[in-house]
């Protein structure tokens, strides 16, 4: 258990224990006609003796929590533990009622015991059940974590087939007129490969390390696309030490280049740009090519995107919720643009 908590544990004890011992303490004076002073000091200091119990045991809850597969074992545990601090209390009253004075007449020890053996155990497992359920929210909350990561490895494991597929057959067809080319494109590739398994146990790397490996992906596209395919980037120094998604550009740059440039007989470019405007990062990725009236219904529906787009959509719900917006639309002058918005941040999410 960290410091932290455990300070705040011990706050949030004492305010509790201490406003429930002055109302205990107003309704003994004025039900039961004591004085204020003495009716202050007998219930404010028995409540107040709960809080360093209740640190102790709400920890202890949290080490031991009743589960399934192991109930009979726990609730023998915590009807030991529920007896162990009945016993505790009952010494500490007895010990200090000669001077606080709870009882008009000090009774025997096995009466105090026998009192506290009657109520406490009410209380222990009343802070067993607070115990219990910050454990199982934490269970919850973890189980969601690890949920979402595992979704987000899981289009990002979709994600990379599909331009490898793509720049596969992008070689192919150019083995035979233009081996020389080819061999080039094998080579990126490879480096490609390698530069995406070096981060693929992370979901955000800096814009910087993006857009190196963006850039052996164009490497290979400038080889199949000769002098019809120019790259402009528009990056704001600021910019590069953002974190985004890994592999966040890749697939905007192909959308770019399969459904924007490639249909063109003409020569084409695609631009980079990247800004933070305040609590933002905004990412563009834009060419001149046919633009979406050109393209398939598939990228110009509603949500829009190929495959590619598709994914890239949900892994930005996966890591920001609705802290983001993606849009994908007719660029002015012609051709197309995807914009995106994402938390500005040097430091990859949680």
């Amino acid at each position: 258990m960290g410091r932290r908590r455990l300070w705040h544990w011990w706050a949030i004890s004492f305010v509790y224990w201490t406003l429930a011992g002055l109302a205990d303490a107003s309704e003994t004076h004025s039900v039961d006609g004591v004085s204020w002073e003495h009716a202050l000091l007998t219930s404010l200091l028995a409540h107040v003796l709960w809080v360093p119990l209740t640190v102790i045991i709400l920890p202890f809850g949290l080490r031991f929590p009743f589960e399934r597969r192991r109930w009979r074992s726990r609730v023998a545990l915590h009807l030991a533990a529920a007896v162990a601090v009945s016993c505790i209390r009952a010494s500490v009253i007895f010990s200090l009622d000669p001077w606080v004075g709870w009882y008009a007449q000090r009774p025997e020890f096995l009466d105090v015991l026998e009192h506290a053996l009657l109520y406490n155990p009410f209380i222990y497992f009343t802070l067993l059940g607070v115990a219990n359920a910050l454990y199982y929210a934490d269970q919850l909350r973890l189980r969601d974590s690890q949920l979402a990561r595992a979704q987000l490895h899981a289009l990002k494991a979709q994600l990379h087939p599909h331009f490898l597929f793509n720049t596969l057959h992008s070689i192919s067809a150019l083995v035979h007129r233009d081996p020389n080319g080819s061999e080039r494109m094998i080579a990126r590739l490879s480096d490609l490969l390698r530069s995406t398994l070096d981060a693929a146990t992370r979901e955000e790397v800096s814009l910087q390390e993006e857009l190196r490996t963006v850039q052996l992906y164009l490497d290979i596209q400038g080889v199949r696309f000769a002098d019809r395919l120019t790259v402009r980037q528009d990056i704001e120094p600021e910019a590069l030490t953002a974190h985004v998604p890994h592999l966040v550009l890749q697939p905007l740059v192909e959308n770019a280049i399969q459904h924007g440039i490639a249909p063109s007989s003409e020569p084409g470019t695609v631009t980079l740009a990247a800004r933070r405007a305040g609590s933002e990062l905004l990412l563009e990725v834009r060419d001149d090519g046919v633009g979406l009236s050109d393209t398939p219904a598939a990228l110009s529906g509603g949500k829009g995107g190929g495959r590619g787009l598709w994914l890239t959509r949900e892994r930005l719900a996966q890591l920001y919720g609705t802290d983001h917006r993606m849009e994908l639309r007719e660029a002015s002058g012609g051709g197309t643009e995807v914009r995106l918005a994402i938390p500005f941040r040097t430091e990859p999410s949680p």
